[in-house]
């Protein structure tokens, strides 16, 4: 008994240092919305106030048109009661992330326990695992920003618990299932993750399904009844436009170099095999799938993107390289069902990420989580279990002394100078001008804004708060041809990448440096935190 209240009381304190670094300052760093933040904001703001999303649908069960990216909806619909307790706020549209990403360290705890159940030290690896993940720089990163993804992460970790619970309590074979489809409703890389680990795990455990077979039939059918909703939006174009905008098939110089080649070797049988546009496709699907497996990526720098990465730290501490290839190995050698679980998972998890010609992505990879955590936590199981006790203390303090060192690096470059460095990155300046123009707009006949550093749209109307009813009166907006939505203004905004254009009467500019005319009478510039200037407030 004592020994269980003793892992109730660590396992308590894992999940509130894990809480602590997710919601530290975090209205502050990252320094300011991105756009997507925003849109999911004021969408949840909408439906509080109406019951419908910025272009009137009424209680979306498929999708949000917001930019013409059709957001997944349970993100903006987990928003909505953060949005109604604090306003709309930073702090509304990135709790619902911090809270998720903290219930993903506990999940972290049992599902762990559950993969080892049958082992004495299965509650002390869950808790080695779950604090790895709780210090997690990927994991810290993406829980502190309104990311649909780190959502979906808690959603498919409690499906995988579930999952392998059901190996020895069938009765979850009917509800391991709702947890992948709530991560279908939440962000676009799961749809495709999940079904594919479960054809994969369901093909390797034929004689388990033999025996559930009935349970796992009225499973999968509660899932199907449950997917109803979204399946039309799933068959949609505009569900195909985000795919076909991003995926590395529409390549169009592979298709050219793959035709030029066959040209040049005469254009015999074996140069159309060898060079055919499909073992070049499958070729460049390797590479984007291997980019997720680098040294460089995993442990170095990370996503070359800084809103998931601070750039001097991988998505793993350096620390955990050796750790990650002793685990992998050990878990093959003692557990390989568990080893072929995990690495599925880390395989069906990749594979959609790879299809994209933008990789190493970390966000759309976010689903591997916390399978890199399992396995180095074995890896550092496995190295003290090898020790006798005196070079088993040794060890542990040389692993303690390098961990905090590693820690203590990525916290000090987060709070010092990431938001300082990345400011750009994250929109910065749309909120700061907005509310300076704010009291001013009563003096102008339009305040012309800049589209050339996001959508300021929707920053406008975060930032003012507008009266959903208001926005539908004045705006006009309209669907491009490649089906994103643009909005040229609402009331007397007015959103434009051309610079001053022609407009009639008093007019306020919020422009780039570049953009202002000589002789500019100039009201405010805003700087980005590095004192490099974003945005020019002036009229002329």
């Amino acid at each position: 008994m004592k020994k269980y209240l003793r892992v109730t009381w660590i396992l308590l304190g894992i999940v509130l240092l894990a809480f602590f670094l997710r919601i530290y300052k975090v209205t502050e760093i990252p320094p300011s919305l991105s756009w997507d933040e925003v849109s999911i904001g004021y969408n949840a703001y909408s439906i509080l106030k109406t019951g419908r999303d910025e272009h009137q649908r009424f209680l979306p069960p498929d999708a949000f048109a917001a930019f013409g990216d059709y957001k997944p909806p349970l993100a903006i619909y987990l928003t909505v009661p953060t949005v109604a307790a604090f306003g709309l706020t930073e702090l509304s549209v990135r709790l619902p992330s911090v809270i998720f990403g903290t219930i993903t360290v506990l999940v972290t705890y049992f599902l762990i326990v559950e993969l080892f159940y049958l082992k004495n030290w299965s509650r002390a690896m869950g808790l080695l695992g779950s604090f790895l993940l709780a210090i997690s720089p990927l994991h810290i990163q993406l829980s502190r920003a309104g990311f649909e993804a780190n959502i979906a992460t808690f959603f498919v970790a409690c499906g995988m618990w579930f999952l392998y619970r059901a190996r020895r309590d069938g009765r979850f074979w009917v509800v391991c299932w709702i947890p992948f489809v709530a991560s279908t409703y939440t962000f676009n890389s799961s749809r495709y993750f999940w079904p594919i680990f479960a054809a994969g795990y369901l093909l390797a455990n034929v004689s388990t399904v033999k025996l559930e077979a009935k349970r796992i039939a009225i499973g999968l059918f509660l899932a199907f009844l449950l997917l109803l909703p979204i399946a039309p939006h799933l068959l949609s174009k505009e569900a195909r436009l985000r795919f076909t905008e991003v995926n590395i098939f529409n390549d169009y110089p592979l298709v050219f170099t793959a035709n030029n080649r066959i040209t040049q070797d005469g254009g015999g049988w074996w140069a159309k095999i060898l060079h055919n546009r499909r073992v070049a496709f499958l070729r460049s699907y390797l590479i984007h799938f291997t980019d997720h497996l680098q040294p460089g990526f995993l442990f170095i720098r990370g996503d070359g993107n800084p809103k998931f990465s601070i750039q001097d730290v991988g998505q793993l501490y350096l620390i955990e390289a050796p750790f990650l290839v002793i685990g992998v190995l050990g878990l093959f050698e003692t557990f390989p069902a568990v080893a072929w679980f995990l690495l599925w998972w880390l395989v069906a998890a990749i594979a959609p990420a790879a299809v994209a010609r933008e990789t190493p992505h970390a966000l759309r990879i976010e689903n591997s989580l916390p399978v890199w955590q399992i396995f180095v936590a074995y890896g550092v199981w496995q190295v003290l279990a090898a020790r006798k006790k005196l070079n088993r203390v040794i060890a542990v303090g040389i692993i303690v002394v390098l961990y905090a060192g590693s820690f203590f690096y990525y916290l000090h470059n987060y709070y010092s100078r990431y938001a300082k460095e990345y400011s750009g990155e994250w929109q910065y300046g749309y909120r700061e001008a907005i509310r300076y123009v704010q009291p001013l707009k009563s003096k102008y006949n339009q305040i012309v804004i800049t589209e050339g550093i996001g959508r300021p749209y929707i920053y406008a109307l975060f930032y003012e708060q507008t009266d959903p009813g208001l926005y539908w009166k004045t705006v006009d907006g309209s669907f491009d041809a490649a089906g994103f939505y643009n909005v040229r203004g609402f009331e007397n905004y007015r959103f434009n990448r051309e610079g001053i254009g022609e407009f009639q009467g008093r007019t306020l500019y919020v422009l780039p440096p570049y953009q202002v005319p000589p002789g500019a009478h100039i009201v405010k510039t805003i700087y980005l935190l590095n004192g490099d200037p974003a945005l020019v407030i002036f009229d002329v």
